[in-house]
């Protein structure tokens, strides 16, 4: 997918509730994570985070599924992700980007700019 579409495809007014944004840190700052692994790095139960993730996916937001070894994992578009770091398109609070890529241990850049 190329990267205009990928910028087309999100919605420009999503706005996200602060825990679909812990959510969605996770999915960015890492690979690809089971519904379980997001749990367990946020304290939440896997029915939070599975209902975490279809709002996600119901907003706009470029998540991909796939099968790896018998297990569904969650994942982003890289073009998304390379997206999200250029432009802050989601308007990730800072402070929600700041405690989660803390307690991660594969740090990306942390958005800085907000959406103009």
């Amino acid at each position: 997918m190329e990267m205009n579409n990928t910028a087309k495809a999100v919605k420009p007014d999503i706005k996200l509730t602060l825990r679909e944004q812990e959510v969605f840190m996770i999915l960015y700052l890492g690979k690809r994570f089971t519904t379980i692994d997001i749990a367990k790095r946020l304290g939440f139960t896997e029915g939070m985070v599975n209902l975490y993730l279809i709002n996600l996916i119901t907003k706009g937001v470029p998540v991909v599924k796939e099968l790896l070894d018998d297990l569904l994992v969650f994942g982003l578009e890289p073009e998304f992700k390379d997206l999200q770091a250029r432009r802050n398109v989601l308007e990730i609070d800072s402070r929600v980007a700041q405690q989660i890529s803390t307690h991660t241990s594969e740090g990306r850049a942390v958005f800085s700019k907000s959406k103009n």
